[in-house]
């Protein structure tokens, strides 16, 4: 099992491939079984998968969706297998204007060090205006 720091690591270095929009890059972490799910009314924000889903597919339609811009993580707890982190970003939908928000991040990591599950809270009224 990772330990702390090596969690972390992990963590941003996934968030390099999403912020890059790689998703070959951002597939090698995710666990075969891997799931994500918004911890909202997803509906709020079209064409997203509503539940927990197949963490590739969903994190990928998000990437078409939302470019995330200045990622900085504001505070984590680690515990065991599991990471819970606060962030501050900019996000735009495309290539439109860019907006300061925040999301929390609630992961579990499987014992090979993949990322097996992420809830994220995130404001979607705040995307949906973004989608227009």
């Amino acid at each position: 099992m990772p330990d702390r720091d090596q969690i972390l690591q992990l963590i941003d270095d996934a968030y390099v491939a999403r912020i890059a929009g790689d998703r070959a890059a951002l597939a090698r972490y995710w666990a075969p079984e891997a799931s994500f799910r918004i911890a909202a009314n997803s509906a709020l924000i079209g064409d997203v998968p509503d539940g927990e889903c197949d963490a590739e597919a969903s994190v990928a339609r998000l990437i078409d969706l939302f470019r995330f811009h200045d990622l900085q993580r504001v505070s984590a707890v680690v515990e065991g297998n599991r990471a819970a982190i606060h962030w501050r970003l900019r996000v735009s939908a495309g290539d439109g204007p860019a907006v300061d928000t925040e999301i929390l991040d609630l992961w579990q990591l499987s014992p090979e060090g993949k990322l097996l599950s992420l809830v994220q809270f995130t404001d979607t009224a705040q995307m949906a205006a973004l989608l227009g």
